[in-house]
Order: structure tokens, then sequence, then C-alpha cells
């Protein structure tokens, strides 16, 4: 237990986008998700396009981008 006591936020971050990062790509290489679900889906919990990008392993512009067109689509629909 002392051994989390040392963890740096940056640290534990990384940790979680590496386990948000494995259970998306789960998903999309069963079908589950497509790459536009997942950005929608970490979008709305509300995590920057940088923190998206990161996870995805995506440029944050490519992100910015594509959640930009998720939201007009979203808009219209």
């Amino acid at each position: 237990m002392a051994d989390i006591a040392k963890l740096s936020a940056e640290s534990i971050t990384k940790r979680l986008d590496a386990i948000i990062h494995l259970m998306m790509e789960e998903q999309n290489q069963s079908g589950k998700l497509n790459r536009s679900d997942q950005l929608r889906i970490l979008n709305s919990v509300g995590l920057t396009t940088a923190e998206i990008a990161r996870i995805v392993n995506q440029s944050s512009k490519d992100v910015a981008s594509a959640v930009s067109k998720l939201r007009k689509k979203t808009g219209k629909g």
C-alpha cells in the first residue's frame, strides 16, 4: 500500500490511460465500438481532446477534428 502513495498524479494518469486504451481496443476489435463511438464516449465524460488523443493514440488535431464533426452530426440528428 505504501507504494501507491508514492505514485505521482502523472504516473496514475498514465496507468489509467493505458487501461482505458486497452478496454477501448478490445471493444474496437470485437466490433462493439468503432473509433467514432470511442471518441463520442470519451468526449461525453468530459475528457479534453488532448486526453482523448493520448488514449486512442491519435494526434490532438485529428481528435479535435473528429470530435467537432461528431458534435455537428449529433446536433443535426
